[in-house]
This record gives C-alpha cells, structure tokens and sequence, in this order.
C-alpha cells in the first residue's frame, strides 16, 4: 500500500445557514511530504452574494457572474478527493456542503476525513479559541489572503502538518498554551508552592515544588497526560518559600493527609515481633500509612519476604530465644526506614531569599515547627526553637512528609539542604 494522500479543503461560501451555498473552492493535494498539485476556482452560486461576504472575502457577484458552475467542476472535484483522506478546518462544513452540492446531482460523495479543528480540540487542551486564526497564531504560521479558499487551505496545510507531529507523538518543540506561557514567565526557579487558578480565580490544585518553574512547565506542557489542568487553569500563582519541605507543610494545612491503614509491629506469645496491617486509629504507634488497604497490605508482604531468612518454617523444637532476638533485631532494623533518623535534628535549607535558611526542627521523633533566619549555622543549631516561627504538635502529615524528605535528601545529588542530628535539642 503506498503513503496516504491528503487533499486540503478549504471553501468560501454565501453564509452559514442551511440554505448556503459555494463561491469558491481550493483543494491542495499532498502526498510524500510534498504539494502535487493545487486547483483552486470561483463557482457560481447562481443567487447574489450577500454583501458583508463580499466584504470579508473581496469576492463580488460580478467575478462570480462568469464563474462555472457547480456540475461543471464537480467531476474535477471528485477526480481529486477520491482515494484520498479530506482535511479540512471545520469539516462539519466544509465536506458537509459539498456533499450537499454532489447530492443535488443525485451523486454521493464518501471519502475519509481529518478536521484539523476537531484534531487540535483534543491535542491541545484548554486553548480559549479553536478557529484558524488563533491556531495559526499558536503555532507561528502566517496566514495570506485570509478569508480566501486558497489562502486559508494553505494555512490549514500548515496547521494540518503540525497537529500531525502531535498526533503521532513526533513534535520537536515543548507547547504551551498562550495565557500560560504569559503566567509562567513571572515565576521563578526558586522552592515554594505552585497555585492554578480557574477562571473565577479559585486555586484548582496547589503543588509544593523543588523548582517552581520547572514544576509549572511540566504541569502544563500541552499533552494528554495535563488535558484537565490546561484546560480548567487560567492563571498561575506561587509563593516562594525556600525550602520544598516547608511547602509542603503549608499545602498540608489545606490539603490534611487521611490514611485508613497503617502498619504496625505486634508481639506473639513467644515473644517474636511481627507487622501487621490495622485500620488507623489517632495517636497508634504506627511506622507506614496508607489510604489503600491493598498498599498496606503490599507493604507487609514486602518486609515478609525480607524476613524469610530469618523465618523456620519447618522445625522439630521450637523457636530458641536467641534466633526470636535475631528475628526481631531484623524487625527493628527493617523499621527504622519509617522512622527519623534521629530523635532529635535539624534541617537547615535555603530560605525565601538571598541571605536567608530555612528551618525546621525535629523534637522527639516529631517535627516541633519551621521558621527562618539570617543567623550562622552555629547560632542556628546552638538553639533551633527560638527560630520556631510555625509550631505543630504532633502533626501526622508534617513528619511523614519530613521523612520522605530526609529520604530525598540522602539520595540527592544536589543538595541545597542538609540535616544535623542533635543529641539534644534544648528549648528557650
């Protein structure tokens, strides 16, 4: 089977209504990535033109009066459009009047058809206008005789080419939509939270970012992945706050964290410790919390398949005291991934701006607050609370958060954050 062909459409016609009719048409063929041929003419509708079309497309019933009709092309129109797919913006009309046109000769016309206004509909999410113009706009593509068939077609060749690159994933540049591209360009490449806002300026989702820019970008690069962000964000806010743990904290004051299950260390009779999966009830001793029961359940099965080595199965004599020992300094071992690395520390990063750290301090295996200030390391970790500017008593979301993040920091290659374990960390 040999490549495609594509025949570009556009028409000009006596209005929109029903009773519409053509005044000009202009179809470009293109096969193997190359314009075989262009035919374009005027057609004469056999009823005067109404004269804002006129207006809008220099066409004047006197060009139309030696214009040919219909019939008399509709045998070249065909010869071109068969066996090929028709493209078109708004094929709805376009193919639809000429189908129109072919049915008055007693003739059907089928033939396989992409609308590059249905085609960027759903390639790019969220644009606040569809027509050729404000897509040619998009994609940098200059329009010539605009409102004319063979001016428009060529553009609708263009745009045609670039919703394909989309379509088949093959796009050489990163897309955005106008009004966002506008609102990204005031956001820095600093730590903080990210607000999208819809048309009522209403925050739709708040993310706490490592990089605010980068984070933005990714959100709302057009791709399908991003269709309801792109298409119910209209404005984008953010608030610099230096360090991503801190944003976190305070997107955690709008957003709590909920979980349904967690898991816990259980004792036997023997005395050999164990996990299990409970429902999660305030204030139980728990190292991992989910929202999912199937999560936690993975979880468990995944620590009981690092335990196995220590497991006997089958036995004669029962389980010595020593190897319950063992047994159970594995449990613990294991569960220290779910606890602060130290009971009490401080996390020191950047701050909102130059000059400035970052703050938050851990007391008791919970974080105890945030703050910040222009002080030295050595003033800072000589008495962290009295930069406590943000407090938290026992706040489950903020120290699970704070020990993602210590994991994040160990494994980062870049770090603008460190974290000091206190053997003690004294109050004012």
């Amino acid at each position: 089977m040999g490549p495609k062909r594509y025949v570009i459409c556009d028409i000009e016609a006596t209005g929109l209504d029903s009773d519409r009719d053509l005044i000009e048409i202009a179809l470009i063929t293109w096969e193997e990535d190359r314009i075989i041929e262009v035919y374009e003419t005027l057609i004469n509708p056999m009823r005067p033109v109404p004269e804002f079309i006129s207006n809008l497309t220099s066409i004047s019933n006197r060009d139309l009066k030696e214009a040919p009709k219909f019939y008399e092309v509709a045998d070249a129109i065909r010869m071109r459009l068969d066996g090929a797919v028709f493209v078109s913006h708004n094929t709805e009309f376009d193919l639809g009047l000429l189908r129109k046109k072919f049915q008055e000769m007693g003739q059907e016309l089928k033939v396989k058809n992409f609308c590059t206004l249905k085609v960027a509909q759903l390639e790019i999410p969220g644009l606040s206008n569809y027509n050729l113009d404000a897509l040619c706009n998009f994609f940098h593509i200059k329009i010539t005789d605009r409102h004319r068939a063979i001016g428009d077609a060529k553009a609708t060749l263009h745009l045609f080419k670039e919703l394909m690159q989309l379509r088949l994933k093959v796009y050489p540049k990163i897309l955005f939509l106008p009004h966002h591209e506008k609102s990204l360009k005031n956001v820095p490449h600093k730590a903080g939270l990210l607000y999208f806002k819809n048309d009522q300026n209403k925050v739709i989702r708040m993310e706490a970012c490592f990089d605010l820019e980068k984070t933005g970008r990714e959100l709302l690069t057009v791709n399908e992945a991003n269709r309801d962000l792109l298409i119910n964000t209209k404005s984008i806010d953010c608030e610099v706050t230096g360090s991503a743990l801190i944003a976190e904290y305070k997107k955690l004051l709008f957003y709590p964290y909920r979980p349904h299950w967690v898991v816990v260390i259980e004792k036997d009779v023997n005395g050999e410790n164990f996990f299990k999966v409970m429902p999660y009830k305030k204030d139980l001793n728990g190292l991992w919390f989910f929202k999912n029961f199937i999560d936690a359940r993975n979880k468990v099965r995944q620590l009981e398949k690092e335990l196995l080595s220590d497991r006997f199965i089958y036995r004669d004599s029962a389980v010595s005291k020593e190897e319950i020992l063992k047994h159970n300094h594995r449990i613990e071992k294991l569960s220290k991934e779910a606890k602060f690395p130290s009971e009490n520390l401080v996390i020191v990063g950047e701050g909102r701006h130059l000059g400035e750290k970052s703050i938050v301090v851990v007391k008791n295996n919970h974080v105890l607050g945030y703050g910040y200030a222009e002080a030295g390391e050595d003033e800072i970790f000589s008495n962290p609370e009295s930069f406590i500017k943000r407090r938290f008593f026992h706040h489950l979301g903020v120290d699970l958060a704070t020990k993602r993040y210590i994991r994040i920091l160990k494994n980062s290659r870049q770090k603008t954050e460190s974290w000091r374990s206190m053997s003690a960390v004294e109050s004012v």
